[in-house]
């Protein structure tokens, strides 16, 4: 893609001189302002991109908008559903607190539908998931990941080699929390040492792939698989932005994934897939018996995907042909199991002071794991009203460094925020069942709020159960609590709710098109310049008039798609025409903005904000040729994709929408 050029001070439309001016609002970019002399029509102005280019112009009469024309399109355009006949599909669950990977070849999908999991070592028994963990070595490659690294940090001879070596841990969160999600964002490790987060995030992907390429080439001696014919599905969040499932793209080619070979996968859409083949409701027969089964065609019921990071909460409806509709977009928050943990951290730091913790943390992590494991161990077996007290073991370094601070604990229990609530004894802190329960207070009550906020919808009207999967559903506690808030509802946490997520990715990459539509999340739109006309409602910006008369709006919303509209996935929004301003323009940008407004006027408009770009060339042009194209998006998909059509020449640009900067 070559660099923009900078306009000519011409209009291409009109010949007619363009003033220029400085837009403080988008860090000094350009906006030049131009004329035409096309009747009655309005010209509306696409923005120029950050460099100061002015791009498009958008072209309205007072007639319908010309439609798209199908004629050359159709044999081109390639539908956003994944076609693909690969042996296999590989999909990789990468969560907060613990990540895995999961295959399945083509003739056992259609024949049974076995699922072969990747199995990880904790140690004393096998588990499906390992620790999001990585250790990468002093020169920052790959060492080893999950138990694997925790323990090989734990085993390193010396201060030295643990001040060199890079561990990382639970750092999924990042892509959720940073703002400012860059391709040079850097992770801290659990020492504030820092690296480039796209390769923390490779490093983990590429061991995925060179572990599960092993087992093929095992296999392949036999039944003749090579990697090519692997088809790759990474689950991410439902409220991720579009900036963090583009990272998580990048980071997936980063580590040898072909893009063509790769999706990503809504995880309360794959957790749906699961239990759309599981049974877990009591029908009614025909003849009055009853037997339990997987959910019915016009099934509607809420989906809450509770993860270690983030919770989602979706619902969904089973159409006539088996397929899934959206009902709600997805909504939640980061008040998953972490929360838990990080609340019962706060009382560990309240309980011995912060420079014990912090101290205990840097110099004592594998000390500092084991007892955050002990703690997630109890928060997952805890069940309400069966014991009075909690018990968890310190580590014995941990009341080393506790005396050394020379705070008595004996104190601490009988006197401030937790007198009477909790005793240690030996190597034993126990605390009071009513304590330990608030640990989870704010996490429940969020997922409460925002259940009863989606269930007050009309879209929902009709919903009678509520799915429950991923990690933090195990608790007893979260399901106690759900079913109490909602016994109008049948709470239901399949079988093996916690691999739910990465068993329906494998059904994804199999069947993308069962998802059949899916609710806009956001109101999707691209920045532009309009005539103004006095009496104009909402003018907030600069009106700028040219030689001609015509007065400009600046930075005006042009909206492509409305937060709660239905979606179709594969199918494009209706496009709208566009032109070059200038005749000698070879290649333009567009700005693309999301808000949770339905109808902002402006693109500085409250909860509105720049998402990305998309740029493309243009073809040089021949004389009486106005350089029209026709922009159309598609928001159906997991991904925002934008496609251009050159109307002289029948050219497609299609490509996803760039956003990070």
């Amino acid at each position: 893609m070559q660099e923009p050029k900078q306009p000519s001070n011409t209009n291409a439309a009109s010949g007619e001189a363009i003033p220029s001016k400085t837009v403080n609002s988008r860090e000094n970019d350009y906006y030049d302002q131009a004329t035409t002399s096309r009747g009655s029509a309005r010209l509306n102005f696409t923005p120029q991109d950050r460099f100061g280019n002015i791009l498009l112009y958008q072209w309205e009469t007072v007639e319908e908008r010309t439609q798209w024309s199908r004629k050359g399109i159709e044999d081109q355009v390639v539908n956003e559903e994944i076609k693909h006949e690969k042996l296999v599909v590989a999909a990789i669950d990468f969560g907060t607190h613990g990540s895995g990977f999961a295959f399945c070849t083509r003739s056992n999908y259609r024949n049974k539908q076995k699922i072969d999991y990747q199995t990880w070592n904790s140690g004393t028994s096998l588990t499906y998931k390992a620790p999001t963990s990585v250790l990468l070595k002093p020169d920052g490659t790959f060492q080893s990941f999950g138990y694997d690294a925790e323990r090989d940090y734990n085993d390193l001879d010396s201060d030295e080699d643990r001040r060199t070596h890079y561990l990382f841990r639970q750092f999924k969160m990042t892509l959720f929390k940073d703002p400012t999600l860059s391709e040079r964002t850097k992770l801290k490790d659990i020492t504030d040492k820092e690296k480039p987060a796209v390769d923390v995030f490779a490093a983990v992907i590429r061991y995925f792939k060179e572990t599960l390429q092993k087992k093929l080439e095992l296999q392949g001696k036999a039944f003749g698989f090579n990697y090519d014919d692997v088809y790759w599905v990474i689950t991410v969040p439902a409220i991720w932005n579009l900036k963090a499932k583009q990272f998580m793209r990048i980071a997936a080619t980063k580590a040898g994934l072909k893009d063509n070979q790769l999706s990503l996968a809504l995880e309360p859409e794959a957790a749906s897939l699961y239990c759309r083949r599981v049974p877990v409701q009591v029908v009614t027969m025909s003849d009055g018996a009853k037997q339990i089964a997987s959910l019915i065609k016009g099934s509607r019921y809420l989906v809450l995907d509770l993860g270690g990071g983030t919770v989602d909460i979706t619902a969904h409806e089973v159409s006539e042909d088996g397929g899934l509709r959206e009902l709600h977009q997805a909504c939640g928050g980061n008040w998953g199991g972490n929360r838990v943990n990080d609340q019962f951290v706060k009382f560990l730091e309240e309980l011995f002071g912060n420079e014990v913790i912090t101290k205990m943390r840097h110099e004592s992590p594998q000390d500092w794991l084991d007892l955050i494991l002990e703690f997630e161990t109890k928060k997952c077996s805890y069940v309400p009203g069966d014991s009075e007290r909690i018990m968890i073991r310190i580590p014995v370094s941990f009341i080393g460094e506790h005396y050394i601070n020379k705070v008595s604990l004996s104190h601490s229990g009988r006197e401030g925020p937790f007198a009477d609530k909790i005793q240690l004894k030996g190597d034993k802190l126990i605390i009071s069942a009513d304590t330990f329960e608030g640990f989870f207070t704010e996490s429940v009550n969020n997922i409460m709020t925002y259940v009863r906020n989606i269930l007050d919808s009309s879209k929902v009207d009709g919903v009678g159960s509520m799915l429950v999967v991923g990690g933090y559903s195990e608790s007893p506690l979260i399901t106690r609590a759900l079913k109490t808030n909602f016994s109008n509802l049948k709470v239901v946490v399949p079988t093996n709710s916690s691999l739910a997520v990465l068993s329906g990715a494998v059904i994804y990459g199999f069947e993308p098109d069962i998802v059949a539509s899916r609710v806009a999340s956001y109101t999707y739109g691209i920045a532009k310049q309009k005539i103004w006309k006095k009496g104009d409602p909402d003018l907030k910006k600069s009106v700028y008039t040219t030689k001609k008369g015509l007065h400009w709006c600046d930075d005006v919303f042009d909206k492509h798609v409305e937060i709660g509209q239905v979606v179709k996935i594969g199918e494009f929004q209706p496009a709208k025409d566009y032109y070059p301003i200038r005749g000698d323009q070879k290649s333009a940008v567009l700005e693309f903005y999301a808000s949770t407004e339905k109808d902002p006027k402006f693109v500085d408009y409250p909860n509105t904000e720049l998402v990305g770009f998309f740029s493309f060339d243009l073809t040089e042009r021949q004389e009486g040729d106005d350089g029209k194209v026709l922009v159309r998006i598609g928001v159906g998909g997991t991904e925002l994709e934008v496609e251009v059509k050159e109307a002289s020449t029948g050219r497609i640009f299609k490509t996803f929408c760039n956003f990070l900067p």
